[in-house]
């Protein structure tokens, strides 16, 4: 009997918790229950509303990329600005052209074709041709030789202020003023100068190559003439040309120089004074070169000249000149002269052989 006692009360005991146990967790579950099933509500009404942003965003979006499309415009203003420079650049001036034969105006190409005595004049410069092509489009102008049955004839005449080229052919940029020239020829204070090929920097510069000069009037069969690899003229002022070497009847002679410089203007610079050629026939010296030498330009007052001649017999001389003046106070001049002649040739009995010296000086106030 005293043994079923604890054990009766043990049993209440243990069935009492966990009776207290079940409503906890009957409890919990039903709250976590309402609270998912509140939870759920809210997520779904919440759905729709993300998926909605979505949506505008991409309709957004796409306004977004149709709003920059309005900035087009821009170019189109600086398409316009290209082609009004373009405009400014080649019509800075009005642009005179006639031909005798025809002129033929082509909007598809856009150029204007001049045949038979044809002449563009515009600004300062004049071209004059047997054809004439004007590219608008590119501002550039073509000149060339016409061609009939009996081979070319009407060379271009490019002329821009006092300077005269007579080329082959040649194209002129309106815009930059430069400009090829083929085979070209032109004439510099006593200088005849041509060169296969131009190019025209500016209005005052020209680079050429494989120039010839000579102070010969016979261009196409000149007595002599200096051939240079590169030669750099500005009219009226110098040339300037690279080695060079010279030329008699065609023969090329040992007679060079690495670089030369030859003034072109009218006041006095020192500078080469080139060589006369030709033969003596009279005293059977063979041909020569006369009075070439280099001409000093000391200051206003007093200059020098230091001249030569040769003989291909053997003959040579030398000779110096000196003018000195103070205006309206004296004048005068110095020289001094050395030759060595020989007549006809060593061996032959009227070979001959003179030497002569002379000083002179002139004074006058």
């Amino acid at each position: 009997m005293t043994i079923q006692k604890p054990s009766h009360t043990f049993t209440k005991i243990h069935l009492k918790g966990l009776r207290t146990n079940s409503l906890q967790i009957l409890f919990l579950l039903s709250f976590t229950v309402f609270i998912n099933t509140f939870g759920l509500a809210q997520e779904l009404p919440n759905s729709k509303p993300v998926i909605t942003p979505k949506q505008t965003v991409d309709s957004s979006l796409v306004v977004v990329d149709s709003i920059p499309k309005p900035l087009q415009p821009e170019k189109q203003l600086d398409s316009v600005k290209q082609d009004s420079i373009r405009k400014k650049e080649f019509l800075q001036d009005i642009v005179k052209y006639k031909a005798t034969d025809s002129v033929i105006i082509s909007q598809k190409q856009q150029k204007i074709y001049m045949y038979n005595e044809a002449k563009v004049l515009y600004q300062d410069l004049e071209i004059t041709s047997g054809v004439i092509v004007i590219d608008y489009k590119n501002n550039l102008v073509y000149a060339g030789r016409l061609k009939d049955s009996t081979g070319y004839s009407q060379s271009p005449v490019f002329k821009q202020g006092p300077n005269v080229v007579e080329p082959d052919s040649i194209i002129f940029n309106t815009d930059t003023k430069k400009a090829l020239i083929y085979n070209s020829r032109t004439e510099q204070e006593g200088f005849n100068v041509r060169a296969p090929l131009t190019k025209k920097e500016n209005d005052s510069v020209y680079f050429m190559k494989g120039g010839r000069f000579t102070t010969a009037e016979n261009l196409d069969d000149p007595e002599y003439q200096f051939i240079t690899s590169k030669m750099k003229l500005v009219p009226n002022k110098k040339i300037i040309v690279g080695p060079t070497y010279m030329e008699i009847y065609g023969v090329p002679t040992p007679i060079g120089l690495p670089f030369a410089y030859f003034p072109l203007t009218k006041k006095q610079t020192s500078g080469i004074i080139f060589p006369s050629f030709g033969e003596d026939t009279g005293n059977d010296r063979g041909y020569f070169l006369q009075n070439g030498g280099y001409y000093f330009a000391i200051n206003d007052y007093v200059d020098l000249a230091v001249l030569g001649d040769y003989y291909t017999n053997g003959s040579y001389g030398l000779r110096l000149e000196s003018n000195y003046a103070l205006r309206y106070r004296f004048r005068g001049n110095l020289s001094f002269r050395y030759e060595n002649l020989l007549n006809s040739e060593r061996g032959f009995p009227d070979f001959s052989q003179n030497t002569i010296y002379n000083i002179r000086w002139s004074h006058s106030q």
